[in-house]
């Protein structure tokens, strides 16, 4: 049933910000052992979620919209691995809230935090949600799942959408991805702002790199400023990867546990051809203008690695970022009108982030970017559980 009761709202937000702070360290250790993100990360992504709940029913939950909506059914919601605390909670609080028979399939590793948070709480059974969490171990099983649903609703990588896609589309079911991408930062502003740009950048692309759809991947830097750019950016990132900060951003462990992907990240910088590759440690990796049609330009990796290309006019960057596949958002950063808005209007995002943080979308927008790649803020995690009508009266 569609929870339209204020108070009832408040009493399930409140009663989820309380179990995820009684069990923070249990809930930690988990995160930790899933992503191999360090607790200084596991902290912001905390934070977001008891934010998010916090404000949920003033910003995220309108009275207005909650009337023209209705639930669309039964639907299957597949989570992956990273950022447990946030889609464990986020998407599938506002599945449940908008009256759906929710299935959930969360990532093997991150099935026992989920079922923390909704089962082993009690908080379905007493909010009367509709939620059953499954591990189905073949491909069968899962389509099985799927011809029995009205919508899937899908976190993960490219590939695995695609293949989804395929079955939804045999089966009639209707398909919504939030698939592994990236976003690309443009400096083309005055050349004093350049220092606080590249430390802003660095924390943007190493700090959460378990979630690529949350950092900034490449920069694309204005020709009459890329030496300075350059320059300052080399020194800031040897110093931080010689600095005690590094260790907010990468664990000790996340090097090794990353091997193998971490091998195919170095063949496919080889392949792109830059004129240069910095790497004081293994990680995090700094690539100079490599190939814009190479895959590793192309590709959206779960690895601490940042490049960066020059460009000389607006419409040989419009040409580049229309060619992109794995792209989010860009984030614009100028002190020209004119070139911030031939950027947008000639270009076919979900979000532009103009003169402005990337790293303050999190609370924003709840999770991921704007859909149809993410979700954004209240609007589509509402609206995208549910089906909308409209009452004509005479």
């Amino acid at each position: 049933m569609l929870i339209k009761n204020k108070q009832r709202l408040d009493d399930l937000t409140a009663d989820l910000s309380k179990l995820i702070g009684e069990r923070k360290a249990e809930l930690f250790e988990l995160n930790k052992k899933i992503t191999l993100d360090t607790n200084y990360w596991i902290s912001e992504d905390y934070e977001t979620v008891k934010s998010y709940l916090k404000n949920y029913t003033k910003n995220h939950y309108p009275v207005e919209l909650v009337n023209k909506i209705k639930p669309k059914g039964k639907i299957l919601v597949i989570l992956s691995y990273n950022e447990p605390f946030i889609l464990s909670i986020i998407p599938v609080l506002n599945a449940l809230v908008v009256g759906n028979e929710v299935i959930l399939k969360p990532s093997q590793e991150a099935e026992n935090f989920t079922k923390i948070i909704w089962q082993k709480s009690g908080l379905s059974e007493k909010y009367g949600l509709k939620l059953r969490i499954i591990s189905p171990k073949t491909h069968g099983e899962i389509t099985d799942f799927i011809r029995g649903v009205r919508a899937v609703y899908f976190f993960g990588s490219y590939k695995v959408a695609q293949s989804l896609a395929k079955i939804c589309g045999e089966c009639y079911v209707e398909f919504y991805p939030e698939i592994e991408t990236s976003d690309v930062k443009i400096f083309n502003k005055n050349s004093s702002g350049i220092k606080n740009d590249v430390l802003l950048t660095l924390r943007e692309s190493f700090s959460h790199s378990g979630q690529s759809c949350q950092r900034i991947q490449g920069i694309f830097v204005h020709k009459h400023l890329y030496d300075n750019y350059i320059q300052i950016l080399k020194q800031e990132f040897i110093k931080l990867c010689h600095s005690k900060d590094l260790n907010k951003f990468i664990d000790d462990q996340y090097i090794s546990a990353r091997k193998n992907l971490l091998d195919l990240l170095r063949l496919d910088i080889e392949k792109s051809e830059p004129t240069e590759i910095i790497e004081i440690k293994d990680l995090p990796m700094l690539v100079i203008k490599p190939k814009m049609e190479s895959e590793f330009t192309k590709n959206a990796y779960f690895l601490p690695v940042l490049w960066i290309s020059p460009f000389s006019r607006g419409e040989e960057l419009i040409k580049l970022l229309n060619s992109r596949r794995f792209f989010l958002g860009v984030n614009i950063q100028s002190d020209k009108d004119n070139f911030i808005n031939q950027i947008i209007n000639n270009t076919r995002f979900t979000r532009y982030t103009v003169n402005t943080s990337h790293t303050n979308i999190r609370p924003k927008e709840g999770w991921g970017g704007s859909w149809p790649s993410g979700f954004f803020g209240y609007r589509s995690w509402v609206e995208h559980f549910s089906d909308g009508y409209i009452i004509i009266k005479k």
